[in-house]
């Protein structure tokens, strides 16, 4: 159970190293924990938030081994190879959006009371 551990642990490390985007989505993750304690929302709503953003980092993390594995299969230029990666790519897209909707549903409504 350890190695699983370990080698889970490698791979978030690879991912964080090499790819833009996890970077990105962890740093906005920390930053919407830190607006909910600041905004004081339910743990219900915290609850959610932590769902979606693990969802998106999960995504993230998958879309990174499908391109990985694209580039070890492939190893000249393959149209299928990309469709690949952009659907792949997509799906963390698509996700990402809902997770922000969910985000601004939360945030917005409390954010407007503050200046309203």
């Amino acid at each position: 159970m350890k190695k699983s551990f370990y080698y889970a642990s490698k791979g978030i490390r690879h991912t964080w190293k090499h790819e833009q985007n996890f970077r990105i989505h962890i740093l906005v993750a920390v930053g919407i924990f830190i607006l909910a304690q600041l905004l004081r929302v339910s743990l219900l709503e915290q609850t959610i938030l932590v769902v979606v953003i693990g969802a998106v980092i999960g995504l993230e993390l998958i879309n990174t081994a499908f391109e990985h594995m694209v580039d070890l299969v492939v190893q000249t230029y393959d149209e299928r190879a990309k469709i690949i990666k952009d659907v792949a790519a997509g799906a963390v897209f698509a996700f990402a959006l809902t997770a922000a909707i969910v985000g601004c549903l939360i945030f917005v409504p409390r954010l407007l009371a503050l200046f309203f």
